[in-house]
């Protein structure tokens, strides 16, 4: 969004001000009355059905744009570098990389943001994948395990400075970032819809007691509501929609899909709902 969607939109004539965190914490911040935002852009539809759960609601509907994976990133600086040069080869498993006590991994507050729940349901699928019921216990250390834990925002920062050896990150982030990165079998990694029954075997309780399931990882956009500038939220919308704005995401290493809303589809901005199809409540 920073590098590349938003200069695009801003090239057009709006002034384009981003914010990022998890997309749970972002969330809280709406439903807190601390952010304002025009457009709304989550990982995984649960984040923005929180806005649309809310009485009454701060958000009616969403529009799935773009989807990504899990993969371990790490940092050519690392002084287990061959190993994990090894494991995005094949030549050895990755998890037996990470389940090394002396290597320094890092993931997000599962109760912060998607990625950090999408992290222990790798594992979880991990478990399963390779019949080893203790590659999650051995990666993870726990779910919540607060030597492993850091706020989404600055995990790259982490890793750029030698602070930690691998990170969790989406595709996306690692190919822009110019990052290593280790690719997971499709079967785990939550980036193909073909195992989309599988990935939902797995879950995370969050601790107010909502189980999120897992499912194949994708992006979701809504107009929150009010909005202060709906033409501009209207067009920005628009413009992640277009062949122009596709293209923007997959450089930057997302995979695109078929467009699909949900929610109250009806509320959906006119000039939006015909380059969508409905799957939510109509």
């Amino acid at each position: 969004m920073e590098l590349g969607i938003g200069p695009s939109f801003a090239a057009e004539g709006y002034d384009y001000k981003g914010e990022g965190h998890g997309s749970v914490q972002n969330a809280n911040f709406v439903l807190d009355g601390q952010r304002f935002p025009d457009v709304f852009i989550s990982v995984g539809v649960p984040p923005i059905q929180m806005l649309l759960n809310k009485n009454p609601p701060a958000a009616r509907w969403y529009v799935v744009f773009a989807a990504d994976e899990i993969v371990i990133a790490y940092s050519n600086r690392s002084k287990f570098v061959d190993q994990f040069n090894k494991a995005s080869q094949g030549i050895i498993p990755w998890y037996q990389v990470l389940a090394n006590p002396r290597v320094r991994f890092l993931r997000t507050d599962p109760e912060q943001d998607p990625k950090g729940y999408y992290m222990i349901m790798v594992a979880k699928l991990a478990d399963r994948y390779y019949g080893n019921s203790s590659i999650s216990s051995m990666i993870l250390r726990g779910d919540r395990n607060p030597e492993q834990m850091r706020p989404e925002e600055i995990l790259r920062t982490l890793l750029a400075t030698g602070e930690c050896d691998a990170i969790v990150l989406y595709k996306h982030e690692a190919v822009e970032g110019n990052l290593p990165f280790i690719t997971l079998p499709s079967q785990i990694n939550l980036g193909n819809p073909t195992y989309a029954d599988s990935y939902k075997q797995v879950n995370y309780v969050l601790s107010s007691n909502r189980t999120v399931y897992g499912q194949p990882i994708v992006f979701a956009v809504t107009i929150p509501t009010p909005v202060k500038n709906m033409n501009g939220a209207d067009d920005f919308v628009k413009f992640l929609l277009s062949d122009a704005g596709q293209k923007i995401l997959v450089e930057h290493g997302f995979a695109q899909v078929h467009f699909t809303a949900g929610g109250d589809t009806n509320a959906i901005p006119p000039d939006i709902a015909p380059l969508v199809k409905k799957t939510g409540n109509n």
